[in-house]
């Protein structure tokens, strides 16, 4: 304002202008008058001519001053504009001498360092840049200077209270001046989502495989876990064979639980929700994992937690995994502090997730700790810090957790400090859908005789299937793939002996598979009974099987009780 001020003209500017304009007046006149007799006597129509040109001289310079007031009216008001905008841009701006040192900074420089300007003003801006990166920072400095062109860096910056910030720094010097304009932008939060979509990458590859894999292993899984429910019912009287099937059927059951890993983060998999209370899901995921360990575990669970809606069999498996990890962190043993709570998140904290209210459960060991610079790569598929210990694996255990916890609409985060230990922060959304109990399931073998379609395109699995509903008295018949089961059920029902039932696989190489099939049989078929079967737990058409005209489901692999209680629930109700 006291710029403007100084550049408005005074009353006594004006007054010396009028008198500028008399004077040159007079002076012409005097001209005018000097070729004038000796008696000096001039014409009225002279007079009046000069002091026509005399107003007309005034009204210009009045138009021109009016000009340049309009004209500075219109700088002032760019001025204020671009004073703006330079105060509230995006990025923080600061003018920095040779030296360093901090001769001017925007209100966004100011916000972001989190002191005011006064402050900041003739400090060292290096104070500001962490100690690693300020050998960096101060050649960039020194190249811009020496080459005054625009350069590029980036380096951590810490602002009042310790936070450390990620951040993209340029800077210019501008024509002759001895300083030069410093741009600084908070990357912090895009480089966080720029890790979170490299993991996810890595997960989306390495899921095509694990898929792959996954299903395969699911088949030979129910070929195993059929021929070794039959043998124990075959030779129920002989306890020591038995004990041994019993054993061989509960391992083929912990490597199914090993696929369902596999397939967590296969491409295309997604959790099958439903609304349910974390506690009881923590106290059986850390037991399980703590089983046989030196390890104790102290609990802290708000009793008032709310419910969540998620997979419970993947969120348990997240819990375990995360516990595993944390025992593997102890080998000596200790105590591990599993806490949950309730909270509600404001847009804009340190996790990235929208604003609403999670349920956060953390859990800690007391090991050595993380590297601060291993922390970003923990979630890596086939990373790991540790030697392969009792409890072996492959690096994939955290990368589960992290594609688990993503797919629910949660984060999982990480606090660790070498030799004091670390915490690992799980948060879930929260649901206001009210938890239902759960049903208990009858595991009777139907006694009737029925008479089944069987579809696979793997041998050995129809064969197995095959025999395994003979033995529970039904009559069967088995075809390789959608077209060849289309063909034997119309013969069939023209036959006056129709199928009670069909057992479809929806995966089937170059053939029609379960999902084309029951269309297709529908058309025939109008109360077509089909039980839909896949190694795929979270393919769409298992999680929501009435949708695509199916009335059961089984999930490879499973068992002769499984299989028989979904034949009464669909065929023989």
């Amino acid at each position: 304002m006291n710029e403007e001020r100084k550049c408005e003209p005074s009353s006594s500017k004006r007054s010396a202008r009028r008198d500028a304009l008399h004077r040159d007046a007079d002076a012409r006149l005097k001209e005018r008058l000097s070729g004038v007799g000796p008696k000096g006597e001039v014409s009225r129509d002279d007079l009046e001519k000069l002091l026509y040109e005399l107003h007309v001289r005034e009204a210009e310079l009045e138009t021109a001053n009016a000009e340049l007031e309009e004209a500075k009216a219109k700088a002032s008001a760019a001025l204020r504009k671009f004073s703006d905008l330079y105060d509230h841009a995006p990025m923080g701006y600061f003018t920095l001498d040779e030296a360093g040192a901090i001769r001017d900074v925007n209100a966004s420089g100011v916000e972001l360092m989190g002191m005011s300007g006064s402050t900041l003003v003739g400090r060292s801006f290096s104070e500001f840049v962490s100690s690693v990166d300020r050998p960096a920072f101060d050649a960039f400095l020194k190249k811009v200077f020496e080459t005054r062109t625009q350069n590029a860096c980036e380096t951590r910056l810490v602002k009042v209270g310790g936070r450390m910030f990620e951040a993209d720094l340029e800077a210019i010097v501008s024509g002759t001046e001895d300083t030069c304009r410093l741009a600084i932008l908070d990357v912090t939060e895009r480089k966080r989502v720029a890790k979170d979509r490299l993991v996810m990458s890595k997960l989306e590859s390495t899921g095509i495989l694990a898929g792959g894999i996954a299903h395969d292993f699911n088949n030979l899984l129910t070929v195993i876990l059929l021929n070794l429910n039959m043998a124990r019912m075959i030779a129920p009287a002989r306890k020591k064979l038995v004990a041994h099937l019993e054993q061989a059927e509960e391992t083929a059951l912990r490597a199914r639980n090993l696929t369902q890993q596999l397939l967590t983060f296969a491409e295309g998999s997604s959790p099958l929700r439903r609304p349910i209370s974390l506690v009881d899901v923590i106290r059986e995921g850390v037991r399980g994992a703590l089983s046989g360990s030196r390890v104790l575990s102290e609990f802290s669970l708000s009793k008032d937690l709310w419910p969540i809606e998620v997979d419970k069999g993947q969120i348990g498996q997240a819990v375990r995994n995360l516990v595993l990890n944390a025992r593997e962190a102890m080998p000596r043993g200790g105590t591990l502090s599993v806490h949950a709570e309730n909270v509600v998140l404001d847009a804009g904290q340190e996790v990235s997730l929208p604003a609403g209210e999670y349920v956060r459960v953390s859990i800690a060991d007391r090991g050595g700790g993380i590297p601060a610079d291993l922390v970003p790569k923990i979630f890596d598929p086939y990373f790991s810090t540790k030697t392969r210990g009792e409890q072996k694996g492959m690096g994939l255990g955290l990368t589960i957790c992290h594609s688990i916890v993503q797919k629910h609409g949660g984060a999982i985060t990480v606090e660790s400090r070498e030799g004091e230990g670390s915490v690992f922060h799980v948060y879930l959304p929260a649901t206001p859908t009210k938890i239902e109990k759960d049903k208990q399931a009858s595991t009777a073998v139907s006694g009737g005789s029925l008479k089944i379609l069987v579809m696979d395109d793997e041998e050995w699995v129809r064969e197995v299937l095959g025999v395994t509903i003979r033995e529970m008295g039904h009559e069967v018949e088995l075809a390789k793939d959608g077209g060849t089961a289309r063909e034997a059920y119309i013969a069939a029902k023209d036959s006056g002996i129709p199928f009670d039932g069909v057992i479809l696989d929806l995966t089937v190489r170059a053939g029609m598979g379960g999902k084309e099939a029951v269309r297709t049989l529908l058309e025939v078929d109008p109360d077509l009974k089909a039980i839909i079967m896949s190694g795929y737990e979270n393919d769409p058409v298992i999680q929501e099987y009435r949708r695509y005209g199916f009335k059961g489901a089984l999930i490879k692999p499973f068992s002769i009780e499984e299989l028989g209680e979904t034949l009464i629930q669909v065929v023989d109700p």
